[in-house]
């Protein structure tokens, strides 16, 4: 199984509105349609909040035959409020083109 790791910075003082906009449907209300979305990409997501001197991180795993794929599905279904959300939140236009994916520096398995 392969793994995919995507770092994104939540802009500064947006990190209550990332929670109730966010987080909120990611395990709340939408939490079934969110895990169908990933299911449906072929990918297992875990989403982890990092606090840094220079603000929040959200750091975001998949795991899966083909990560990078289920990734691109998962933006392609993104329902429209996290499409607006992820630019409001995060500074990141879903119909644009995406930022080169995270580099792998180090496998201890490797």
């Amino acid at each position: 199984m392969a793994i995919l790791a995507v770092a994104i910075p939540i802009l500064p003082g947006k990190l209550d509105a990332w929670k109730s906009v966010v987080l909120d449907q990611m395990t709340g209300e939408n939490k079934t349609n969110t895990d169908m979305i990933r299911k449906n990409a072929g990918v297992h997501e875990r989403s982890f909040l990092q606090e840094t001197p220079n603000g929040h991180l959200v750091i975001l795993t998949f795991e899966g035959t083909d990560p990078v794929a289920g990734w691109g599905k998962i933006m392609a279904n993104l329902p429209p409020e996290f499409a607006t959300a992820a630019m409001e939140l995060h500074g990141l236009d879903v119909n644009e083109p995406p930022p080169p994916l995270p580099e792998l520096i180090y496998d201890s398995e490797a």
